[in-house]
């Protein structure tokens, strides 16, 4: 009896420190996204703080963001329609082996 308690309290336990691995990973990837958000609000404003005939290009390929080592920022800026600019912000960050990213587009016009 003493030897079945002890193997179904071994298994309680190895299924429970299962679910604290598994919420502490999911708490650190919603830090992650909240930071990346952050991170592309950041630039959306500075670009909003731009003259339209300032707004390109200068972030064309994945740049690691100061201050967050772990993120990289990629900008990009198309022109669909004259005086109307289409502005891509991604972030990039990995969790264990995985590259996720979190974008969001917005439309600049000259008007």
């Amino acid at each position: 009896e003493v030897i079945l308690a002890i193997l179904l309290f071994g298994t309680g336990m190895a299924v429970l420190l299962q679910v604290m691995s598994t919420g502490l990973f999911v708490s650190g990837v919603n830090e992650n996204e909240i930071i990346a958000v952050n991170l592309i609000q950041e630039r959306y404003e500075e670009i909003r703080n731009t003259a339209y005939a300032d707004i390109v290009e200068n972030d064309p390929s994945k740049v690691v963001v100061p201050g967050f080592p772990a993120f990289q920022r990629e900008v990009k800026v198309a022109t669909p329609q004259t005086d109307l600019k289409q502005v891509t912000i991604t972030v990039y960050w990995f969790a264990r082996a995985d590259e996720i990213n979190t974008s969001v587009v917005t439309y600049v016009s000259n008007v």
